[in-house]
């Protein structure tokens, strides 16, 4: 079993029924989105909680929060990531990457998660000319997602600082940014 939501590539999207606002974080939300986070990858929220907090106070991160009714529904982010000279060869570019990408369950196959990613290439446009993002192979639902938005593999050979990937298990993917600056 995996913590991936549901691959069902047929399933149409359908309306929310609702207005949805994506923003950016506030930290009145981050208990929401750390509630999120760990409904996905276990462990304590208050862990991420404080990771959050760190996050919204970082000029090279943002934090995005999708709310229906007031209510967090879904949370991504984006951070910027820097090579250091111990580095391994094969260690992900220096770049903005998109982390994080949660919808609560009640909210999957409307639409949330690409708002989400839409606002965080937004923001990341006005700094970069391009993004990158890695996932699970087996995570074809965000795999899928990505593509949409022109993201193409670059490798499935790298390492990530403080990531758990497993060689072989996750595609490095990168899409080309219309900047705004």
């Amino acid at each position: 079993m995996s913590n991936f939501a549901d691959y069902r590539p047929d399933d149409s999207r359908q309306d929310p029924g609702t207005q949805v606002e994506v923003r950016p974080a506030r930290v009145e939300d981050l208990d929401a989105c750390a509630r999120l986070i760990v409904t996905r990858t276990g462990g304590p929220a208050a862990e991420r909680l404080e990771r959050l907090r760190a996050d919204l106070q970082h000029p090279d991160r943002y934090t995005v929060v999708a709310c229906a009714d007031g209510e967090v529904i879904g949370y991504g982010a984006v951070i910027h990531h820097e090579l250091s000279p111990t580095d391994p060869p094969n260690t992900a570019p220096t770049g903005y990457y998109l982390i994080g990408l949660i919808v609560s369950p009640d909210w999957r196959r409307h639409g949330i998660g690409d708002l989400i990613t839409i606002e965080r290439m937004r923001w990341t446009a006005e700094r970069a000319d391009a993004i990158y993002y890695f996932a699970n192979v087996a995570n074809g639902a965000i795999l899928d997602l990505h593509q949409r938005f022109g993201f193409t593999e670059l490798t499935r050979d790298f390492t990530f600082p403080k990531a758990p990937l497993k060689p072989g298990t996750c595609a490095l993917l990168r899409a080309e940014l219309t900047s705004g600056r």
